[in-house]
């Protein structure tokens, strides 16, 4: 019954934009109840949102048709997720607080040409299962995360990482193993 109101208000701009600042985004209101909220309007905007999964007030959500997020996984106060070359984000993830995942990058390759010129280019991120990303987390284009790894607060994430490994630092290094 819910997922079929929420459906309805997200085909009407004013309605959909009503519906999210006044009873999405106010931290003041319950959690459990905005959590709910959130997760049942973002599940009619995304490709797919899993049973048990929450996502925090203050989350900025860029293309939302091209992200995925498994079951049990948390998104954290603002967050922001940019959608334009897809995110899947697996099942029981941590997002922590503003962190960042992007999708979309510039070209710089040509000197005789402005960067602003050169265009820009999508690259997909993946997030495996049971994944903990600290807080002011920033994943890069293309990045693919193992299952079972941590990410320590303050990391920038360029580069692939393993399974089961514990990361930090900028740009991320392996520091231990999990």
């Amino acid at each position: 019954m819910l997922e079929h109101l929420v459906r309805i208000i997200s085909h009407i701009p004013k309605l959909r934009w009503f519906f999210y600042r006044c009873f999405l985004s106010w931290p003041d209101w319950p959690k459990p109840l905005t959590s709910y909220l959130r997760a049942a309007y973002w599940r009619v905007q995304m490709k797919s949102i899993g049973k048990g999964s929450r996502i925090s007030h203050q989350v900025k959500i860029i293309a939302a048709p091209n992200i995925s997020i498994g079951h049990n996984s948390h998104i954290t106060n603002k967050v922001i997720l940019d959608g334009r070359g897809g995110i899947a984000i697996g099942n029981d993830v941590l997002v922590g607080y503003e962190s960042i995942i992007i999708t979309l990058t510039h070209n710089h390759q040509d000197k005789d040409t402005l960067i602003r010129l050169q265009g820009a280019y999508c690259k997909p991120v993946l997030i495996g299962n049971d994944v903990w990303l600290g807080a002011r987390v920033i994943i890069l284009p293309g990045v693919r995360i193992g299952d079972g790894v941590v990410v320590g607060s303050g990391s920038v994430v360029s580069k692939d990482v393993q399974p089961f490994i514990i990361v930090a630092g900028s740009p991320a290094k392996k520091i231990g193993y999990r």
